[in-house]
C-alpha cells in the first residue's frame, strides 16, 4: 500500500515537470522577444539618456545630464518642439476622448434597446474597428487631401488646405481630419464594452425605479450609469492611453502632405530617431525624451491599474444604486440581504 501511494507520489511529480515544462516553452518566445525588443532596448535608451552619444561616434561617448537640462530647457529649440508636441497632443485629447467616450455610450444605449435591425447596425458600428489605423490614415488622407483629388474638394468643388495646418497655430482643419477618423475607427471598441456592461445592469433595479415612478432619464442617471461606470472607466483610461501613443494616423496624413507637423510626442521621437547622421548628435537626448514620455505614460498605466481594480461585491446591488433605493425606502434589510420593501428577496 505504502509502496502504491509512493509510487503515485513520484507519478505526479513527474506529470507537473512535464507541465511546467511544456509552459514555460510555450512562454519562452514571448519572452526573448520581450527581453530583444522591448526590455534591452530600454536599458539601452536610459543609459544613452545619460550620455552625449553619436550612434556613429561612439568612441566619444561621455557621461552628462546636458540632455535633461536641455529637455526641460523649454526656450530650446528642440524642446520646444517636443512640448509643443505634448500640448497638441492634449489638446487632442480633450476633444476626442470625451466624444469617444459620448458616441459609444449613446450608440450601445439605443442598440441595446433592440430596435428593428440592431444586429446589422451592431455589426456596422463595430467593423471600422478591425481596420488597421495605417489604412484608415490612407483613406481619410486621401478623402482630405488638399488639391483637386481629395474626394471631398472634388465634391464640394473647393480647394480647401485640409492637411497642411499648424494646430498650435490655429489652424484647426487637420485636427477636425484626425477628430473624425478617430471617432470612425474608435467607436466601434467602446461600443462593444459599453454594450455588453449595459446587458450586465440587473432588470429589478430598473423595475425598483418604475415602482418609485422614476422615468427614462431617471433610470439612466439612477440606475444605469452607476452599473456601467466601471466601463466607463477603462474606456475612459484605454483611450486616453491610446492617444497618448498617436503615432500612425497623424504619420500618414504627414506622408500624404509631405510634411513634417508633430501632434504627439512619439512622431516627435521617431523622427529624430530617424534622422540619420543629421540627428546623431542629439541621440541621448531624443532618449532623454523617450524616458520622460514613457515615464508619463506610466503614471497614466499605473492610475488607470489603481483605479479600474475589481471591487467585491456583496450583493448584486452596486453602492449608488443601493443608496438610491434605500433612500426612496424600496429595499430594507442589511447588505447580506437586501430585500424589496414588499418583503421579496432579491435574486441573490
Amino acid at each position: 500500500m505504502e509502496i502504491d501511494l509512493k509510487s503515485k507520489q513520484k507519478q505526479l511529480k513527474s506529470r507537473k515537470r512535464k507541465e511546467t515544462t511544456i509552459a514555460l516553452l510555450l512562454i519562452s518566445p514571448f519572452f526573448i522577444v520581450f527581453l530583444l525588443f522591448t526590455f534591452i532596448p530600454f536599458i539601452m535608451g536610459f543609459v544613452f539618456s545619460f550620455m552625449k552619444y553619436n550612434p556613429y561616434f561612439p568612441d566619444n561617448s561621455s557621461f552628462t545630464l546636458i540632455n535633461y537640462k536641455n529637455l526641460f530647457t523649454f526656450d530650446h529649440p528642440i524642446s520646444k518642439t517636443f512640448w509643443d508636441s505634448f500640448l497638441t497632443m492634449f489638446a487632442f485629447d480633450a476633444v476626442a476622448v470625451p466624444l469617444l467616450i459620448i458616441i459609444p455610450l449613446i450608440l450601445a444605449y439605443f442598440i441595446n434597446m433592440h430596435p428593428p435591425g440592431y444586429k446589422i447596425f451592431r455589426a456596422i458600428i463595430y467593423l471600422p474597428s478591425i481596420v488597421s489605423i495605417t489604412i484608415v490614415g490612407i483613406i481619410f488622407g486621401n478623402m482630405f487631401k488638399g488639391d483637386s483629388s481629395g474626394l471631398i474638394n472634388s465634391l464640394f468643388k473647393t480647394d480647401i488646405q485640409w492637411l497642411s495646418g499648424k494646430p498650435w497655430d490655429g489652424d484647426i482643419l487637420r485636427w477636425i481630419v484626425m477628430l473624425i477618423a478617430s471617432i470612425w475607427w474608435q467607436t466601434g471598441t467602446n461600443f462593444i464594452i459599453f454594450s455588453g456592461a449595459l446587458r450586465d445592469v440587473p432588470k429589478p433595479l430598473y423595475e425598483a425605479c418604475e415602482m418609485d415612478g422614476g422615468g427614462k432619464w431617471r433610470k439612466i442617471v439612477s440606475v444605469t450609469l452607476p452599473n456601467i461606470k466601471p466601463a466607463i472607466t477603462i474606456c475612459l483610461f484605454n483611450t486616453l492611453i491610446g492617444y497618448l501613443n498617436l503615432y500612425a494616423q497623424p504619420y500618414v496624413l504627414n506622408a500624404l502632405e509631405n510634411e513634417n507637423i508633430f501632434v504627439s510626442p512619439m512622431m516627435f521621437i521617431q523622427y529624430y530617431l530617424m534622422g540619420g547622421m543629421t540627428y546623431a548628435s542629439q541621440t541621448g537626448y531624443i532618449c532623454a525624451a523617450a524616458i520622460v514620455f514613457g515615464l508619463i505614460v506610466m503614471i497614466f498605466s499605473i492610475i488607470e491599474r489603481t483605479v479600474t481594480a475589481p471591487r467585491r461585491r456583496k450583493t448584486m446591488f452596486s453602492d449608488s444604486c443601493k443608496d438610491y433605493l434605500l433612500k426612496r425606502s424600496l429595499i430594507t434589510g442589511t447588505d447580506e440581504n437586501p430585500v424589496y420593501a414588499s418583503g421579496e428577496a432579491s435574486d441573490e
